[in-house]
């Protein structure tokens, strides 16, 4: 194909990066699409992006960096399959395609009926969240596939050991392999049953650009857009798609304000010393609409709102009051408790304790977040959520030490310094 003038290290890394991010998805469904193996395909195109290391900075950075990783990444998974012994079929239709460096299975895929969104990304969600593997190992491993999404931060996500998520994508790999599950968008008759792992998939993806506002490309603006185009595949008087625009609203209202969460240097802004000037008013609109819409239909239809509906519900408690108006934090206490009827899980009820706090019983929530320990013991959000009650409280040492603790157990380094800065700011104060 053709290339540029040769450009430098940085240049090249960033193309690099740009594709095993932005593109992954992309040239991973191009490769499972064509040889039927979702281990085979990926390690085809991690060798594809090695390749990419070692060549860019001296050849140049291609036209289309993408197509060319693609190319390379099938050539690679020929060989692979050879090694193998297998999938012999594949290996024939794999010779007899022209490798120009265009991804030529792109145009084919782009008409396909079944798949009208032209995102290639949307067959591996679908597949990846088919009900014959567990909740958590849909998520996981579509995040992983799709994305890129690293074995630590899925690790910090789920709350387990790398090594345990690791073989969680294994397992998943191998049933897809040995379960002989179709790689495509499941028909109208199919999605419900899959919508709600979709969901959670999105959620996850977008948790991650949440923890860290300053990543870039952001994780936040894409799991917006997928999950737009997942809500157009429903219909329009599915629960399904309640769901998916409530999941769509909570996304874009917490995205808002993304600009103000963090300082000029990377540290975490607490919600009420944000400069709303920062806040995305377009999301926050489009968001609340969305949400506003949602709650009619549901009390039309007779339908209860599912998880995200309700967590939408929360984050426009946040964002819905003018500017010197006081948030209600009893009735976000209140919300929360019809959530935990829907989802139990520690994360939501850590949430819970938070808002009980905000609404001024800071010592009631202390004990619900220390009820939390067997399960979130070792994770940073509840070193920190205990820490702030525990400052709330005045017990200024258990608090700075709390913090501390969420500092070493933090995934990332903004959170880190946040962390230990808040520990020092609170051993200062009390000296």
């Amino acid at each position: 194909m053709p290339e540029g003038p040769p450009g430098t290290l940085p240049d090249a890394m960033a193309a690099v990066r740009h594709v095993a991010s932005i593109e992954y998805g992309r040239v991973v469904a191009s490769v499972i699409g064509t040889v039927h193996d979702w281990t085979l395909a990926e390690d085809a195109v991690q060798d594809a992006l090695t390749r990419a290391v070692e060549r860019w900075p001296g050849d140049g950075v291609p036209a289309n960096p993408a197509a060319w990783v693609t190319t390379v990444a099938r050539r690679r998974a020929i060989d692979l399959v050879r090694h193998a012994d297998a999938e012999r079929r594949a290996v024939t239709r794999l010779e007899h395609e022209p490798h120009d460096g265009v991804d030529n299975t792109r145009e084919a895929d782009d008409h396909d009926d079944a798949f009208p969104h032209g995102d290639e990304r949307l067959k591996l969600i679908f597949t990846a969240c088919h009900p014959a593997l567990t909740l958590e190992a849909r998520a996981a491993l579509t995040l992983r596939t799709v994305l890129n999404v690293s074995i630590e931060q899925l690790a910090g996500i789920f709350a387990v050991a790398p090594a345990t998520m690791e073989k969680r994508l294994v397992r998943a790999r191998a049933k897809i392999a040995h379960a002989n599950i179709p790689y495509r968008v499941p028909d109208a008759a199919q999605l419900d049953s899959r919508s709600a792992s979709v969901c959670e998939v999105l959620s996850a993806l977008f948790t991650i650009g949440y923890s860290d506002p300053t990543l870039q490309p952001d994780p936040g603006a894409e799991a917006i857009r997928l999950a737009r185009l997942c809500r157009q595949l429903l219909p329009a008087d599915s629960p399904a798609r309640l769901e998916f625009t409530g999941l769509l609203a909570l996304l874009l209202l917490q995205h808002s304000r993304r600009a103000a969460r963090t300082t000029p240097d990377g540290l975490s802004v607490p919600f009420d010393e944000q400069d709303r000037e920062l806040w995305d008013v377009s999301e926050i609109d489009e968001g609340l609409r969305l949400l506003d819409n949602a709650v009619e239909e549901a009390a039309r239809a007779g339908i209860h709102g599912g998880r995200h509906l309700i967590r939408a519900t929360v984050a426009a408690e946040y964002v819905r009051p003018a500017p010197g108006t006081e948030i209600d934090h009893a009735r976000i206490a209140d919300i929360y408790g019809v959530l935990e009827q829907v989802d139990a899980s520690p994360f939501v009820r850590l949430n819970r304790a938070v808002a009980v706090a905000n609404a001024g019983r800071p010592a009631e929530a202390l004990a619900l977040t220390e009820a939390l320990e067997s399960s979130l013991g070792g994770h940073h959000l509840y070193s920190a959520v205990r820490g702030d009650l525990l400052q709330r409280l005045k017990r200024v040492e258990e608090a700075s030490s709390a913090f501390r603790a969420a500092a070493r157990a933090a995934p990332t380094e903004r959170e880190r310094r946040s962390y230990s800065q808040h520990a020092d700011d609170i051993a200062s104060a009390s000296t």
